[in-house]
């Protein structure tokens, strides 16, 4: 070593403060230890209430459920929704199984069990064909057949519209229905479950739509689909009710101020219809 090298520092060694457990725990410490035994049993649950189900019948094609979504099998407000084109659809084109309600399909199971009826979704969500492939995947989980069909998609009255869009929305869906009955003659039993009232169908409805209200089971949007409402189902599926008696309707052939002429109409409208201003 030359004299003018200075000697190396030698590099100290500093020992790092080993953390002492204070019994804080770490972030999952809550949770309860894993039970092999607790888990199998669940899945041995889940397994026999699936096998336990009532078998289904063969599906009847002369038996329709005319099925809604929201409001029906998915609660309202359980998932983002935006409006396109003034029609109300999921935000996302893919919905969770688990958002739908398992109380409303073990319901609609019911209905199904019971009829042998098979789905037409008369929903918007047959808008989109990943929406229906949602629909047909929580079907499935559930043991229940696919969709059948979809009901056609039309254009609301604009004289109903410019009044009231709920109303014209309902008129609108009553005359869907009423189309895919028409190109399915062999249908002689069917049930609309709706969150809509269709008494404002009905109250604004054209010759040749179908009476609806007495065909449907008016579900509360929050609750969706219960037992009460499944056996409302069944009773319309097994047992149709006739057709309403409707008033004649008199139409005066004269001015209002001669009552002399007047001729019985041959349009089957309602006895009751929402004034449009």
């Amino acid at each position: 070593m030359g004299s003018d090298e200075r000697p190396r520092k030698k590099a100290k060694t500093v020992a790092m403060p080993v953390p002492i457990d204070e019994g804080l725990g770490g972030l999952y410490d809550f949770l309860p230890p894993p039970d092999p035994e607790k888990d199998e049993a669940a899945k041995a649950a889940a397994v026999k209430n699936h096998l336990s189900r009532p078998a289904l019948p063969p599906l009847d094609r002369s038996r329709v459920i005319f099925l809604d979504v929201d409001g029906v099998i998915l609660p309202a407000g359980s998932i983002d929704m935006i409006v396109v084109d003034g029609v109300t659809l999921p935000a996302k084109s893919h919905v969770k199984e688990s958002d739908f309600s398992a109380q409303a399909m073990g319901s609609l199971r019911a209905i199904v069990q019971q009829t042998g009826a098979t789905i037409v979704l008369s929903s918007e969500w047959r808008r989109g064909e990943d929406l229906k492939s949602s629909i047909n995947a929580v079907l499935k989980s559930q043991d229940i057949p696919s969709l059948r069909d979809a009901t056609p998609i039309f254009q609301p009255r604009p004289e109903l519209q410019k009044v009231n869009a709920i109303h014209a929305w309902c008129e609108r869906r009553a005359r869907e229905i009423g189309k895919w009955l028409k190109d399915h003659p062999e249908v002689v039993a069917w049930v609309a479950l709706d969150d809509l009232d269709f008494d404002w169908a009905d109250a604004l409805r054209q010759a040749g739509t179908p009476w609806m209200k007495i065909r449907s089971v008016q579900t509360n949007d929050r609750i969706c689909l219960t037992d009460a409402d499944a056996a409302d189902a069944v009773r319309i599926l097994l047992n149709p009710p006739p057709e309403p008696k409707v008033p004649t309707r008199i139409i005066s052939l004269q001015v209002p101020s001669d009552r002399s002429g007047k001729l019985a109409s041959t349009e089957d409208s309602g006895p009751e219809r929402i004034r449009l201003g």
